[in-house]
């Protein structure tokens, strides 16, 4: 397929020679090893700002080592792929998810998008075109969950890093990936018509979105057929994004309604009056159908409907994030900053607590409820420890705890935003726990402003409390700033896939929240 945006491309080389060059980083004095991980010892006076701003940069290269072309990880995948890990054994994870990649390259289009008139700009979006590319070839390759003329075959979780189709066994189908890459590219579209406008209109004379949107040829358009995958098969079970539940699952239904919002959208900037019917149609059903996953009972949101476990999970934090969008009309459902989502974090954090010896016991009884950092794994119940089952159970996450850090970020912000801190019975649990260190005491049924001293109380403590999170991920974090997929429950020393993509992006994610609100 041609490029699609008709520009001469900067040379991928100038990509980690120039624009990601990283300081020279202090020499690494000793290393420990514990099981299957090595771990540096790392300077400890760095402040947090400092450490922050330095493991910005490094994330971005290790990222982007990790994308092909030009990544230096990659050198045998195919143009456009974003693998997991460069890990290949124990674990393998040297495949291209199609959840994990489209959310990678979110984070290049959210970067793209910042300043479209830069040289890092004009580099990514040669990996965005890439990307786009590849993924119309990946729509249409025959692979275990179908093929391309029913829709089915964009089930498909994950395929070989040079294209080719995963055939072993694995959870399938998994239905939040056509959501996410129409969502990603959508948002590419978007970033690109800022700068240049006059691209936009079908009738200028120029075809560079047609291979992203195109009524009249549906089944050459990637953004309209994973749409309509979305829009015809969202109503069918399908296995969660660990890739161990089948069944209905609050991370693929927030983003598929966000899919189908801003699909509707789409459509009709196009002049596709039909589509924009039918994908508003699902819209609708699909934001009475999240309702669902909130349970009075519990007091908190769940994950899975009808499972058997107690429904806590990280995948709540991130359908949350991923099912938000940073700007539009509609109203989103379960922001990060409602009531619902942030008191299921901190059922989360409560649990995760006392469920990992890294996470210190508070010292008195008072703290117990306290809304502090801690590091965050998938869920109660994991039982996966990055190479394997171990029944003691699993480890925190890197992207989980990064996910918790932003949730809070973006509700300082949102407060900022509105002058608005209205505290609800549902949300007062959460405030009560985060102020729980404060003389002030946060009232239900009461609304704050910026001339109340609980408001501005409450944003500087969301602003500790993300930090919080930032620091455990300081503290396990080796002297090369590598983020693995976990750091053990016990030692604290990473473990699992090495250079895990995802966690660089939930940490530059996390860190252009921060920047936000500072």
């Amino acid at each position: 397929m041609a490029l699609l945006i008709p520009f001469v491309l900067a040379a991928y080389v100038l990509l980690y020679a120039f624009a990601f060059t990283i300081p020279p980083l202090p020499p690494i004095s000793n290393f420990l090893s514990v099981g299957h991980a090595q771990q540096a010892q790392k300077p400890l006076q760095d402040t947090l700002d400092a450490w922050l701003e330095r493991e910005e940069r490094i994330a971005l290269d290790k990222l982007l080592a990790n994308v092909a072309p030009g990544g230096r990880n990659v050198k045998d995948a195919a143009p456009g792929s974003v693998i997991a890990s460069p890990s290949r054994e124990h674990p393998n994870y040297f495949y291209q998810w199609v959840r994990d990649a489209a959310i990678t390259t979110s984070t290049l289009v959210d970067l793209y998008a910042e300043d479209a008139s830069s040289s890092l700009s004009s580099q990514l979006s040669a990996i965005l075109n890439d990307y786009s590319n590849l993924q119309s070839a990946l729509q249409h390759t025959n692979n275990p969950s179908g093929t391309f003329g029913d829709l089915s075959g964009l089930g498909e979780p994950k395929f070989e890093a040079d294209g080719s189709p995963f055939v072993g066994s694995w959870g399938r189908p998994q239905r939040d990936g056509p959501a996410l890459r129409a969502i990603t590219l959508m948002a590419y579209l978007r970033a690109y018509n800022t700068s240049h406008p006059s691209l936009w209109a079908s009738d200028s004379g120029e075809d560079w979105f047609k291979p992203l949107y195109d009524p009249s040829l549906p089944a050459h358009s990637i953004i309209k057929a994973d749409l309509e995958y979305v829009s015809h098969f969202w109503n069918q079970s399908s296995f969660d994004l660990w890739e161990e539940v089948d069944g209905f699952h609050f991370f693929t239904a927030i983003v598929q309604l966000r899919a189908m919002r801003e699909g509707a959208d789409l459509a009709l900037a196009f002049e596709d009056g039909g589509a924009a019917d039918w994908y508003s149609q699902q819209a609708q059903r699909l934001e009475r159908f999240v309702h669902g996953f909130w349970d009075e009972r519990k007091g908190h949101l769940v994950e899975t409907l009808f499972s058997s476990r107690t429904g806590l999970d990280c995948g709540l934090l991130l359908g949350s994030l991923h099912g938000y969008p940073s700007a539009s009309s509609h109203t989103p459902v379960y922001a990060p900053y409602s009531d619902e989502l942030l008191v299921s974090l901190l059922a989360l954090v409560q649990d995760q607590r006392t469920r990992f010896p890294i996470n210190a016991a508070p010292s008195s009884e008072e703290d117990d409820n306290a809304m502090e950092g801690v590091g965050l794994g998938r869920y109660p119940e994991d039982v996966y420890d990055g190479y394997g089952t171990d029944k003691r159970g699993g480890n925190p996450w890197f992207l989980c705890t990064a996910s918790a850090a932003q949730v809070l970020y973006i509700t300082a912000e949102h407060l900022v935003t509105t002058s608005n801190l209205t505290i609800s019975s549902t949300g007062l649990p959460f405030y009560e726990a985060l102020m729980s260190s404060s003389s002030l005491e946060p009232q239900s049924d009461t609304t704050y402003g910026p001339s109340d001293a609980v408001f501005h109380s409450v944003i500087e403590r969301l602003k500790s409390a993300g930090d919080e999170f930032m620091e455990v991920i300081k503290t396990h974090t080796d002297a090369e700033g590598s983020l693995s997929e976990q750091f053990d429950r016990v030692t604290g020393y990473e473990r699992g896939a090495k250079d895990l993509t995802w966690s660089y992006g939930a940490f530059l994610q996390a860190v252009r929240a921060r920047k936000r609100i500072l």
